[in-house]
Formats: C-alpha cells, structure tokens, sequence
C-alpha cells in the first residue's frame, strides 16, 4: 500500500489539475509520493461524458506522475457533508496516510468545492479518531491546505511552480473535452471558451508576483505554522526576486 506525503482533493475530475497541480508536478519531482481522490466522476459536465473524463483523467494524472488517484464516487452536484461522504473521505485517508491534504477553498464560487472543503477539512480529524468509522487504523493529516479554485484570496503561503507550470498545463489539457474545440458542438461554458486561458495563466502570475515568481499556487492553512528556521524560510522569498 502506497503510503502518500500529499494527497490532494477535487470535486472533479480536472480541477485538481486547473488548480493545484504545480505544487503535485513539483512534489514528485523532489521525490515525495503524491496523489489525488475526486469526488464525483463529473457526470453532469456540459460537455463530454464521465467515461471520457476518466480517460483523461488517467492521462492527466500519468503527465503528474502521481502515485494514486482515486475517486469517492459522491453524486456530481449533491457533494454534501454527512456521514457517507465524510466516511468515504476519511477511508481515503486512513488508507493512504499522506502528511499534508489540500482541499478546495471553504467559501468556493461553486457548492460541490465548498462543501468537499467542509468534509475533507472534518475528515482529516475524524480520521484520527479510532472508534470514529471503524475500519482502517485512525490516521490524522498534520495539515489541510485550502487551495483557489474559483474564489480568489490572501494565502498564508504561495508556492513555486514556474519549474513545472508547462507539466500542470499538459494535465490540464489532457481533459481535451471541456475546453476549447473549434470542431465541438457541444454547449459551451466559462472554461471552453478560448479567452479562459488567459484568466488562468493570469491568476498564477498574480500569486507568483506575491513571491517574486513568475507562476505560483496559493495556500491556506488554518492557525499559525511552526517555523524553526524563519530566516532559512525568508532568504529566498519576498515580493523582488534576488
């Protein structure tokens, strides 16, 4: 059993990818194990299908080189917080132990990533308690970092990626079907249009300048972080690159 440093979670199947997959590309590169769980399989998507999601999902995460990636099997537009779903995520996490999980933004645009935020975030503690959904020996994350999706935000720390930001957009891309296709006659929707590409590079070079990067994935953590050699931390960051 793969035991995970990081496992990140989605709603569905791409945004992962759209949102936090530099810092997964960049994990792995330094050698952590790294995966993903979605929660739906994205049935009700505009366009394409939830079978031809899960193909390019499994493309997407071979471009991420992740060691997992599974998927909760929650209704797409009825993620709710409540005894299943929140069981189902602290299985998740019980099996694969990871050290860090990342989650959606708790005040998310879209209801799915909201709630997703509420059950991962109860779920990494549940998972620590023993007589809590018994099963698997209890496990509890040392951290949830709340990651942009839609809504933007002041983070409590911006990571980054420009080393891998080519590899996150290949894995974005992989889900060929909801973006941009002259030939598609399917519907289409705010990230199928030609113009969202640029929205999205934008915003990571609006985190990335917060660190004098030029792309970057912000973060949100909860409470204070344990700093044992601040000035180790701030000698290569700040809003000037060196």
């Amino acid at each position: 059993m793969t035991r995970l440093d990081i496992l990140a979670f989605g709603a569905h199947p791409d945004d992962i990818e759209l949102a936090v997959g530099g810092t997964l590309a960049l994990m792995k590169a330094r050698g952590y194990a790294v995966g993903a769980c979605d929660a739906t399989r994205g049935e009700l998507g505009t366009r394409g299908t939830a079978e031809k999601r899960a193909v390019e999902c499994a493309e997407a995460s071979k471009i991420l080189g992740l060691d997992v990636r599974v998927n909760l099997g929650l209704p797409d537009g009825s993620v709710f917080d409540g005894p299943e779903s929140r069981a189902a995520a602290i299985d998740v996490i019980r099996k694969y132990r990871p050290t860090v999980v990342l989650a959606p933004r708790a005040d998310d645009l879209h209801p799915d990533h909201a709630r997703l935020s509420t059950i991962v975030t109860e779920a990494a503690f549940l998972a620590g308690v023993s007589k809590h959904t018994p099963g698997l020996p209890p496990h509890r994350p040392r951290a949830v970092w709340e990651y942009a999706s839609h809504t933007t935000f002041d983070p409590t720390f911006v990571v980054d990626v420009a080393s891998v930001f080519e590899t996150k957009r290949a894995a974005a891309l992989a889900y060929k079907s909801q973006f941009h296709d002259p030939s598609s006659t399917e519907p289409a929707t705010y990230i199928s249009r030609p113009e969202f590409w640029a929205w999205w590079e934008g915003r990571a070079r609006h985190y990335g300048n917060m660190i004098g990067a030029a792309y970057g994935e912000a973060f949100f953590v909860k409470g204070p972080m344990r700093l044992d050699d601040p000035v180790a931390v701030f000698k290569d960051s700040g809003y000037y690159p060196k």
